[in-house]
């Protein structure tokens, strides 16, 4: 018989918790014979976890947030990608999974997940730094690295911490050498008329209050960030975000919401790799997490290079 696959869980993730108990309680009794849950956290040690999901066939179920799911995909990476990573939702933003359109209550991900098929996806770096959904510079990373130090989490917290550093915050100025895709006439009529709505590819901007490269469309709390992004077609999508005026927090913000929704205040291009000058050290973060402080970033992608198990739901 072959061992359990692990359930991976950290206990402080998310805004309230995780009760393992309650989450095998909702379970099918087929399911409940296939899993084991596992409490986990730093100083990240994965080895045995996937050695474990290997031996019971993968892929590596991991409950948690974005920041934890960061350190699994990393551990997942250096192994060689074993098994592929089943990402269960259970932060406070869930970026990474709503990106994937994975169901958002956990048993119903579980099930889904061990349901679904593995997605071969691209996996882009930060100066060598796998992620798996995004990272950024300016304002986000800033509310990243105070997030990190706050004791209550969850959205409500989230938004006052934005609301408190969106006002201050101030712009970087930037340089970039950059390699861009070939830009393709649609062939198609229904893809000409998305171009068409879409409009003209952005130049790269030279100053930027909250910029990001992302690999899957979401920041988390349904903030719809690079609705371009695509994670299966070997390119990397940049999108900025200007400072909102008040006017724009009531008119504009809330079309950060929704999955169609459009807005100047975001603008949004396409990369193959980069590298990235700034006028002064800024906050960087990796998926959510905080990380180092840089004047100048490296950004490049690896195209399917990163095993992931997802839903039916799952749009590539």
């Amino acid at each position: 018989m072959s061992p359990r696959l692990p359930l991976v869980y950290n206990p402080r993730s998310g805004p309230r918790g995780k009760n393992p108990d309650a989450l095998m309680a909702r379970l099918s009794p087929e399911v409940r014979d296939r899993i084991e849950p596992i409490a986990f956290g730093p100083p990240w040690d994965f080895a045995p976890l996937i050695a474990q999901a290997k031996a019971g066939g993968g892929p590596l179920l991991v409950w948690g947030g974005d920041g934890t799911l960061h350190h699994a995909g990393r551990a997942l990476v250096e192994a060689g990608c074993p098994v592929a990573l089943a990402a269960i939702p259970g932060g406070s933003g869930n970026g990474l999974v709503r990106g994937l359109r994975t169901p958002l209550e956990p048993a119903g991900a579980v099930t889904n997940l061990l349901l679904g098929r593995e997605l071969v996806m691209d996996l882009p770096r930060l100066d060598g730094v796998p992620f798996l959904n995004l990272c950024g510079m300016g304002f986000e990373a800033a509310v990243a690295h105070a997030f990190e130090t706050m004791e209550g989490r969850g959205f409500t917290n989230y938004a006052r911490l934005c609301l408190r550093l969106w006002r201050d915050y101030p712009e970087t100025g930037l340089q970039w050498a950059a390699s861009q895709p070939e830009v393709l006439e649609p062939s198609r009529a229904l893809d000409r008329l998305k171009a068409a709505w879409r409009g003209a590819e952005p130049a790269m901007p030279d100053r930027a209050w909250s910029l990001c490269f992302a690999n899957l469309p979401q920041f988390g709390s349904g903030f719809w960030i690079a609705p371009g992004a695509d994670p299966t077609d070997g390119i990397l999508q940049w999108a900025q975000l200007k400072r909102p005026s008040f006017l724009d927090l009531v008119s504009e913000v809330p079309q950060l919401f929704r999955e169609g929704g459009r807005t100047h205040l975001r603008q949004e291009g396409r990369l193959l790799r980069a590298t990235l000058r700034l006028e002064r050290p800024a906050f960087w973060h990796l998926d959510g997490e905080a990380a180092p402080a840089r004047d100048r970033a490296e950004l490049t992608l690896e195209p399917k290079a990163f095993r992931m198990q997802v839903a039916c739901t799952c749009p590539w």
